[in-house]
């Protein structure tokens, strides 16, 4: 498993919230089709009945473990917003300049190899699934054990995590459009510290750590 850590940011009149928003809901890798439905906009999932819209997978780390639930579009802008996506209530304080950090999207990757043996051979599928499923939950896990948010002047006071959120993408092909699955773990920026306080997570941590998901993927994989 291998995959770096790419930045979502706000920024100019909010774009990058509408971005991800779609991005999320309608996007993909593949090279074709990023421009034309992620350019359609967020608002596009209107278009859709009550029963057929689409969603995303919520994780949410607490210290009873992991729980999930599904997030639509306008529960999905407001998690994406750093707000409470059932009550819309602002997490901390809302960060407004154009270059604030709203998500870490982490690429966990398999070999393509597994995606083609995957097609030729469906009942592999399966396995590969709970594979990355696998890997999910330890990402998550770490994550939650491992990152911190910081207090205090020049933020020297380290705060360990009582929850933090992460929303899954699913994606089948790569930019190449060669069968690649592959999925995107998007941690929310904003988390809540021991001390129930909200605030943004030690950006510095992240990248850190992506070293040891990576190493965690691998260990998951099949030899």
């Amino acid at each position: 498993m291998r995959g770096g850590v790419q930045v979502w940011r706000r920024g100019v009149d909010g774009h990058g919230i509408r971005h991800a928003t779609a991005y999320a809901l309608q996007g993909g890798c593949d090279a074709a089709e990023v421009e034309q439905q992620v350019s359609a906009g967020a608002d596009a999932a209107v278009a859709y009945g009550p029963d057929d819209a689409p969603t995303v997978v919520r994780h949410t780390a607490a210290a009873e473990g992991i729980q999930r639930d599904r997030l639509d579009a306008e529960q999905l802008r407001a998690w994406i917003d750093g707000a409470d996506p059932q009550t819309g209530e602002q997490r901390g304080r809302a960060m407004t300049s154009p270059d604030a950090h709203l998500l870490y999207d982490a690429t966990i990757n398999a070999p393509k190899s597994y995606s083609l043996a995957a097609v030729l051979h469906p009942e592999l599928r399966e396995e590969f699934d709970a594979l990355m499923d696998r890997v999910t939950e330890e990402t998550v896990t770490a994550w939650s054990d491992e990152l911190s948010t910081r207090r205090g002047a020049g933020g020297k006071q380290r705060i360990g995590l009582a929850q933090i959120e992460v929303v899954e993408l699913d994606h089948e092909r790569s930019r190449s459009l060669d069968p690649h699955a592959h999925r995107h773990l998007w941690l929310n920026a904003k988390v809540q510290g021991e001390d129930g306080k909200w605030s943004n997570v030690d950006s510095q941590q992240v990248f850190r750590h992506q070293v040891l998901v990576n190493a965690r993927g691998e260990r998951s994989s099949p030899r």
